[in-house]
């Protein structure tokens, strides 16, 4: 089995909840050196390893952990980069620690910056569903507001009655306020996320 083939099973494997580690075909024909190569290159944990063994050994199959663990270092090689790193943490996706040393102040310095940019994407996100539910408030309140008016001058209501709906009306006018507030939240974060993205499309 090919490094590339191997490789697009994994990535089909990991959307799939239900797929196992190795099926007795793969175990079988199991090309450890370059299991262990895709394995480094994807910045899978040590302990992956483990897990291939534990499902081969189901099958009778012994795992070869000289040439897995020979493919896995080499492809650390080609993940433990600034590159790489920035990759990783752009798509908020969780660094094992397993870049050595001599690599791994390199990959966390793009990991780090690669999370700044998820993170502010993530809060921008945020920020315009809360202002598309405000907005949505806001169109729908116009009948509510209407009827409260209505139970004030028609209803016999207890004074605590009157209160709660003059605090219901004064906070429904307020909602274009908070439309407003909610906006401009918005409107900072795109700018910052400009910003932060012209700066990093100079080093990555």
């Amino acid at each position: 089995m090919t490094i590339k083939t191997l490789t697009a099973t994994l990535i089909l494997c990991s959307t799939l909840t239900a797929c196992s580690v190795m099926n007795q075909q793969e175990c079988e024909t199991a090309n450890w050196n370059a299991l262990g190569y895709v394995d480094g290159s994807q910045g899978a944990a040590s302990s992956q390893f483990t897990e291939r063994s534990s499902a081969c050994s189901e099958y009778n199959v012994r795992a070869d952990f000289t040439q897995y663990q020979a493919g896995y270092q080499k492809g650390l090689i080609s993940y433990c980069t600034e590159s790489k790193g920035f990759y990783v943490g752009s798509r908020g996706k969780e660094y094992q620690g397993v870049c050595p040393a001599k690599t791994a102040s390199a990959f966390l310095t793009g990991y780090h910056h690669g999370q700044e940019l998820y993170q502010l994407k993530q809060e921008l996100n945020q920020a315009e569903q809360e202002l598309r539910s405000e907005k949505y408030e806001v169109e729908h309140q116009k009948d509510r507001l209407k009827d409260l008016k209505n139970s004030l001058i028609y209803d016999n209501l207890s004074s605590r009655e009157r209160r709660e709906k003059l605090d219901e009306i004064e906070e429904l006018n307020n909602r274009p306020n908070e439309v407003h507030r909610k906006l401009q939240e918005v409107n900072r974060l795109k700018k910052q996320l400009t910003k932060l993205q012209d700066k990093l499309n100079k080093m990555y």
